[in-house]
């Protein structure tokens, strides 16, 4: 099937591929998801959509917003990663000095921290959503010095806003709902960012570190998502979560 009719996120630029995969866990996802949006009974309702870069998020994230659709609401995706503080060339290289001078112990202090992500911005949109504010002034970063521009998107007829992003379930941010749990291991992280052509260093010792870092923030999360889903595309609860986790093949 072809899903190239799918509205995708609102990261510019960002090379997105959807398959059956992940349609079918789309597909499982949505019941759950439908579930929970009914036990809140809210007007507004925020959704993240996390985990690994590179999983998937993006591409389920725009699935999910189709079927809610076809559901009676209407969804917008967000795309967390327009909000650092640094285009993505210049924050790399943030990333690298930090690690220079500080260490280990300093990078993972920087990783998904106020210190790279702008945490107000992203928490004044999700509280001026859930307020019925609009319309709503988003971000919109590109990966060349300057590239950065802000779009006003009217939600007075959104119901639900998607933020697809690695650190939507971040203690940094309050107001999600539903955060979805998309899990992976580092290694399979890498090799979804191979395949969607992000910025160079992929396969780089550093990046491969970073990797780890991001994946025990998720796992350190984990415990506040409402829906976690393995890469096999199955439900499971965070006690089958942390068991498949400690037996490190989740």
């Amino acid at each position: 099937m072809n899903y190239d009719h799918i509205p995708q996120g609102d990261m510019p630029g960002d090379r997105i591929w959807i398959g059956e995969e992940q349609a079918r866990k789309a597909e499982t996802i949505l019941p759950a998801l439908l579930e929970e949006m009914e036990q809140l009974e809210q007007a507004k309702t925020v959704v993240a959509v996390c985990g690994g870069s590179g999983v998937g998020k993006t591409g389920i994230a725009s699935l999910l917003a189709y079927m809610l659709g076809e559901n009676d609401h209407q969804a917008y995706v967000l795309s967390g990663d327009n909000y650092p503080r640094r285009i993505p060339r210049e924050n790399d290289a943030e990333r690298l000095r930090v690690y220079e001078t500080e260490g280990e112990d300093g990078l993972r202090a920087y990783l998904g921290s106020p210190k790279e992500i702008d945490f107000d911005r992203l928490q004044q949109i999700v509280d001026d959503f859930k307020d019925g504010e609009t319309p709503i002034a988003l971000k919109r970063m590109g990966r060349e010095p300057g590239e950065i521009w802000y779009e006003e998107i009217d939600f007075s007829e959104t119901d639900v806003l998607i933020i697809e992003w690695t650190h939507g379930n971040s203690d940094y941010l309050s107001g999600v709902d539903i955060p979805i749990l998309l899990n992976s291991t580092p290694e399979e992280t890498l090799e979804y960012r191979r395949s969607r052509n992000r910025d160079g260093g992929v396969d780089s010792p550093f990046t491969t570190m970073v990797l780890g870092m991001e994946q025990d923030m998720l796992r350190a999360q984990a415990h506040k998502a409402k829906i976690i889903l393995t890469r096999q595309g199955e439900l499971i609860d965070y006690e089958q979560y942390e068991k498949l986790m400690g037996e490190g093949n989740a």
